[in-house]
């Protein structure tokens, strides 16, 4: 097995799967690697399960330790141009009405994920080219495929508010030696000796499973990590999004969504952002920040909205022309 072949198969494996167990997702992606002599980092299996879902292949539920497998959709990409992607299951019998498809009549492009050292490979992505959209809902219907007109745009209208969750009990008994407090200035979670303070915390359950809680007033809720932190974010007034638009003309709309790595998007929110190009996000230069790509501008307020975060937009980039920079 080839390291390009890494992500097809095992995209492959779970379409046929369906569903299972998150933790024994995560032993077949280490599995996977070591037969391909992968070396991955740390949370490497994590990350591969985060993107995919982003990508709209599997459904992730680690409080349940449960993945499933997403239908298959193709759908268009926000102002690209006839652009859609094909996303979700990838059985032998979708992969070969692909196939026959591409050879056929589908103007399909092929794009090869290449992943950074130590990360699993995702699978390819899948893009299909179209005139109008009578020949996408045709071709969706030829491969037997769910069509969403724009799945991202659609998105937009289901983000949920960050807001803290049910009220919850605090950490007490042996759980309390395994207290760490989400401290902005390090982002990172530290050890602490008491919970007097109102903030983002997490401990060990008697399960030993990780809980995160928020303390607002002296009451803890419960509340997923991402969400946590831009509650934490919103109450210290701290931005961790900016939009740059792109540079080309008529494209003043849609642009870059720079996301500050400390603060990763809650799930629904990082899909929304990821299917506006059908690519997982880019990481900067110095590992600072995630880039999405394709992202309209409605689209980018809305997620910062639904999170509390003022959108900061930068200036678009200033076009070269005869050989200098304008």
């Amino acid at each position: 097995m080839s390291t390009t072949e890494f992500g097809g198969i095992l995209l492959r494996w779970l379409s046929e799967s369906r569903s299972g167990k998150a933790s024994a997702l995560r032993d077949g992606i280490r599995g996977q690697a070591q037969a391909c002599g992968l070396e991955l980092e740390e949370y490497a299996d994590w990350d591969w399960m985060r993107k995919a879902a982003a990508l709209g292949f599997i459904d992730v539920d680690l409080r349940a330790d449960r993945w499933s497998v997403a239908p298959p959709v193709l759908t268009r990409l926000p102002h690209a141009d006839g652009l859609a992607v094909l996303t979700g299951a990838r059985t032998a019998r979708i992969s070969t009405r692909i196939e026959e498809a591409a050879r056929e009549w589908m103007e399909l492009i092929t794009v090869p994920h290449r992943p950074e050292a130590g990360e699993a490979p995702l699978p390819d992505t899948l893009l299909f080219q179209y005139e109008d959209q009578r020949t996408l809902q045709e071709a969706a219907k030829s491969l037997r495929v769910r069509y969403v007109p724009c799945a991202a745009l659609q998105l937009t209208e289901l983000l949920p508010q960050a807001a803290p969750g049910p009220e919850s009990a605090p950490p007490g008994g042996s759980t309390a030696d395994t207290l760490e407090k989400y401290e902005l200035r390090l982002q990172r979670f530290v050890p602490v000796a008491g919970d007097d303070e109102d903030g983002l915390y997490r401990w060990r359950g008697a399960d030993y499973a990780r809980l995160t809680r928020v303390r607002r007033n002296g009451v803890f809720h419960a509340v997923e990590r991402e969400t946590g932190v831009y509650l934490e974010l919103a109450r210290h007034r701290i931005g961790a999004m900016r939009w740059r638009p792109e540079s080309g003309k008529g494209r003043a709309g849609i642009g870059r969504l720079f996301i500050d790595r400390y603060a990763p998007l809650p799930a629904l929110h990082e899909r929304a952002a990821v299917l506006c190009s059908g690519f997982p996000p880019s990481v900067g230069k110095q590992a600072q920040t995630r880039g999405y790509d394709n992202v309209p501008r409605a689209l980018a307020e809305a997620i910062a909205a639904s999170l509390q975060q003022n959108l900061e937009i930068t200036p678009r980039p200033v076009a070269a022309t005869g050989g200098r920079t304008k």
